[in-house]
């Protein structure tokens, strides 16, 4: 039988060679300008918005910024801008207008973390004729886009995905 002092010493003799670990490098490829190149070969201005770009999970329904998938590291010195708000305009008389689609992987998610501001959410199903011309009046390009409107209409915040939505949460008094 082991005696905890020699369970204690072979636990740091684990802890010591799992810090000792390294890896491989991992040759990462993406695209840049029509064709498919290694990223450690780019340009300083291109890693940077390599860093930048968003991988979308459909099991998640989040989005991730990529360079946290990939085995590279990449120097990222930006990160995607948040919600523009005006936070002194929002109030529990603000609504939320959020365009969907019934084919839209990500809808189902943002319709719960509209559901959840407390404030009165109105849908609208961008493949209607009726819904295609109120994303055009107030161009949205993609769904599901929720806009946080003021009671006379001015749009005060716009979001694009569940977090950013869930955002507009911390903005209501």
């Amino acid at each position: 039988m082991r005696s905890l002092i020699d369970i204690e010493r072979d636990l740091e003799a684990a802890r010591k060679a799992l810090a000792a670990v390294e890896g491989n490098p991992a040759e990462v490829y993406s695209r840049i300008v029509g064709y498919y190149r290694s990223v450690r070969n780019w340009n300083r201005g291109k890693r940077e918005e390599y860093g930048e770009r968003l991988l979308y999970n459909a099991d998640a329904a989040v989005e991730a910024p990529v360079s946290a998938q990939a085995a590279t590291p990449v120097s990222v010195t930006c990160t995607p801008s948040p919600v523009a708000r005006e936070a002194q305009n929002v109030n529990a008389d603000s609504r939320v207008l959020l365009f969907v689609r019934p084919a839209c992987p990500a809808c189902p998610g943002a319709k719960v973390a509209a559901g959840r501001l407390g404030i009165p959410v109105d849908m609208v199903n961008a493949d209607t004729e009726a819904g295609l011309a109120e994303a055009r009046k107030r161009h949205v390009l993609s769904t599901p886009t929720a806009l946080l409107l003021a009671k006379d209409g001015r749009e005060l915040g716009r979001a694009r995905d569940n977090a950013s939505i869930a955002a507009f949460g911390k903005l209501v008094s």
